[in-house]
């Protein structure tokens, strides 16, 4: 069975709830999403027939081994994405978290990786001067495009 956009979108609330080391409930999740019970229930199910997640009857939902995997993948994709469009092209980091998760589905995972590399680089490197960065990236600035992204079109 194939991950869908939106079970990849659960499995990654699962994780990032995860993180902090507290037990991930259904209400956590359904909570997090702004969505109903049910439709966590369904998703974490669909999760569970793939063998990405395990939960007792009316239990915690706990990742496997091959969940966990798949969901830091999802996360650090997410990461990176957000990271490059509010820091490199200077977008709303709102916009950046929504078009974010929209291209985490869509991109090829060799796209995924060199932006990954890309953005690891620009935030890690010792020899990165930051007025020089912001001075190359002041074209992204130009205020006729944020009208267009702050009107979501």
């Amino acid at each position: 069975m194939k991950l869908t956009s939106k079970v990849e979108d659960y499995l990654e609330t699962i994780y990032r709830l995860s993180i902090s080391g507290d037990e991930v409930g259904i209400s956590d999740v359904a909570r997090e999403r702004g969505v109903t019970l049910p439709t966590v229930i369904s998703a974490v199910n669909k999760l569970k027939e793939m063998g990405l997640v395990s939960q007792q009857h009316y239990g915690k939902i706990h990742l496997e081994a091959s969940g966990i995997d798949k969901a830091r993948e999802i996360y650090e994709t997410h990461k990176a994405l957000k990271s490059f469009l509010t820091e490199v092209l200077r977008l709303p980091a709102d916009h950046s978290e929504h078009e974010a998760c929209r291209m985490e589905h869509v991109m090829s995972g060799k796209t995924i990786n060199r932006l990954v590399t890309f953005m690891d680089i620009m935030q890690n490197c010792p020899a990165r001067n930051q007025n020089v960065r912001d001075n190359c990236l002041d074209f992204t600035d130009d205020s006729s495009g944020m009208d267009v992204i702050q009107d979501g079109k």
